[in-house]
């Protein structure tokens, strides 16, 4: 009798034990769903704006990094401010654009925080990808300014329920911005080109620097523990795990999309460079 109650108890246990594994997963996919999108983005684009960086660097020398900081740099480092300031740190120095070629900075805000204010040291996590976001968003702005018809394509493409992934509507978008601002008949005006050489400032200066990843890593740990907690509870509570999923991609679709539409707008810059740079010398080294 008593073997026959262990077995069951052992038995009740393996099924809670189970049922706990099961929901942790679950919350685990819908982590990934949710943040392996932005992590590729953010990759696509830093290794973007080191090769069009490098390509420039070799043809031009450090200096080429000026033609496109004096833009690229205040956007990067008001990026950062505007989230020091949405998460209450406090700014101690800030330089738009300082060029120094021992270091290679061109610009830094200093600001300092109370490491024992979750609020503020999740803002860490923020504060270190701002200059990714709002990168995204000025280059959203010049493509409405400079091509107003590709951008209410891609928004049209945005707001739209497709039926197909995250993956082919961001394919499409892709699309309709290529063919709207890449023919022969804007090739030859001058308001293409002005538009490359302001992409390529904004572009080639939005990715995240070394020390702005290392400063988002002390908010990363508890965002993410924070995320796991809530959607952790929403699965004991029975939402369903696809349904969840659906939410986050429509909540943060918008920001996928000027990702994505960023994406695009540096690799047409970074194409350009590369054409226009491939009958020239490489006269320096890119450091």
């Amino acid at each position: 009798m008593d073997d026959v109650l262990e077995m069951g108890v052992l038995s009740e246990n393996s099924v809670l034990i189970a049922g706990v594994g099961s929901i942790l997963l679950e919350a685990i996919k819908l982590l990934f769903v949710a943040l392996a999108p932005f992590v590729a983005f953010a990759f696509i684009i830093h290794w973007l704006e080191k090769i069009t960086e490098g390509r420039l660097a070799r043809r031009f020398g450090w200096k080429s990094v000026l033609w496109t900081g004096w833009l690229g740099t205040p956007i990067h480092e008001l990026s950062h401010a505007l989230m020091c300031w949405v998460f209450r740190h406090e700014i101690k120095e800030i330089a738009l654009f300082e060029p120094d070629q021992k270091s290679g900075r061109l610009g830094y805000v200093l600001h300092t925080f109370d490491p024992r204010n979750r609020f503020q040291r999740v803002g860490n996590l923020f504060i270190g990808i701002a200059p990714l976001i709002g990168g995204s968003i000025v280059l959203a702005v010049l493509l409405w300014m400079f091509y107003p018809d590709a951008a209410r394509g891609a928004i049209e493409l945005t707001g739209q329920d497709a039926e197909g992934s995250l993956l082919q509507k961001s394919f499409g978008i892709v699309t309709a911005v290529f063919g709207e601002v890449i023919n022969f008949r804007n090739l030859v005006t001058p308001r293409f080109w002005v538009f490359i050489y302001l992409v390529l400032c904004v572009g080639t200066h939005m990715a995240p620097s070394p020390s702005d990843y290392e400063g988002a890593s002390n908010g990363a740990f508890i965002f993410g523990g924070l995320l796991l907690s809530g959607v952790l509870i929403l699965a004991i509570a029975g939402v369903d795990s696809q349904g969840m999923a659906n939410v986050m991609l429509r909540t943060m679709g918008p920001l996928f999309a000027i990702l994505g539409l960023a994406v695009v707008l540096c690799s047409i810059a970074a194409l350009i460079v590369f054409g226009v740079t491939s009958f020239l010398p490489k006269k320096y080294r890119a450091t």
